[in-house]
């Protein structure tokens, strides 16, 4: 369906969290898997929080560099991903982590990489895998600025607090001025994922930034510690507020992401598009 990254803001909104959040509760139809990939330039957070370090830090982002030295890229990612779900039903894993760097320093030697992995990620949308990118409070400048310029979405996730207010400012103009400068995709993958908490709510957070909130989730730091911290889950975690927002959130990341692409699309896709609309009314 689409490669979506969620980008920080100084402060640590809580993007893993909600990359982690979304990655748990979206919607998999049949045949299609979920990879959340950690793409952080500072590192990745996810295995020594919401795992706890139970799991070997074997397989990542580093080693996927350091493996497609040997052979293409395509063939050394796949060994590189972690299951988070087993589907019983379908005896398939559907929720996948590529974990990131352990170390800020790591970063520079993915320079040349970070252009494969966008053309990866696209390449596996097309064939059932639908993409998140964690790229944290820096990634989406720089060199791994390409993995944000080639999504379909580029999720802002900031809270409604006045501090956030100000770091978003500067940020979103930036990402603006950088996405208009793509005459073929333009700013309009561009949107806001809010935390709700402080003053501003979506309203506010729109008129004050330009920039619309495509969805957001409620600020619950007990429940957002399971994803964070690895706090226990409880029995009725699942279905919280957080992860309940969570999921009412993916459907209008999804409708962003329709109505990007039926604006990009060529004139013939747009009367194919068309033609199948019709026939299936």
């Amino acid at each position: 369906m689409a490669v979506i990254t969620l980008v920080g803001l100084p402060g640590a909104p809580g993007v893993t969290s909600t990359a982690l959040a979304l990655l748990r509760s979206w919607p998999l139809e049949d045949g299609r898997r979920l990879v959340l990939a950690e793409c952080d330039p500072d590192g990745g957070a996810v295995l020594s929080g919401a795992l706890q370090s139970t799991v070997v830090a074997d397989r990542g982002l580093r080693n996927l560099t350091e493996s497609s030295r040997t052979q293409d890229l395509v063939t050394a990612f796949w060994p590189q991903l972690i299951a988070l779900e087993n589907d019983e039903k379908r005896s398939e894993r559907n929720r996948l982590l590529l974990p990131g760097l352990t170390t800020m320093q790591q970063a520079s030697s993915l320079a040349p990489v970070w252009g494969q992995l966008a053309d990866l990620f696209t390449g596996i949308e097309e064939h059932g895998h639908d993409v998140l990118v964690d790229l944290g409070r820096a990634g989406a400048f720089g060199p791994a600025g390409v993995l944000a310029m080639r999504a379909d979405s580029v999720l802002v996730v900031m809270r409604g607090t006045l501090r956030s207010m100000h770091a978003a400012r500067s940020r979103i103009e930036a990402l603006r001025t950088l996405m208009d400068g793509d005459s073929r995709r333009g700013s309009s993958a561009l949107g806001i994922l809010l935390v709700r908490q402080g003053p501003y709510g979506p309203r506010e957070v729109e008129a004050e930034l330009g920039v619309r909130v495509v969805a957001s989730v409620p600020y619950r730091p007990e429940e957002a510690a399971v994803l964070s911290d690895g706090a226990p889950e409880g029995r009725g975690f699942m279905t919280g507020k957080l992860m309940s927002a969570a999921r009412d959130a993916t459907t209008p990341i999804r409708q962003q992401v329709a109505t990007r692409r039926a604006r990009v699309a060529s004139p013939l896709q747009q009367r194919l598009m068309r033609a199948v609309q019709q026939h299936a009314r």
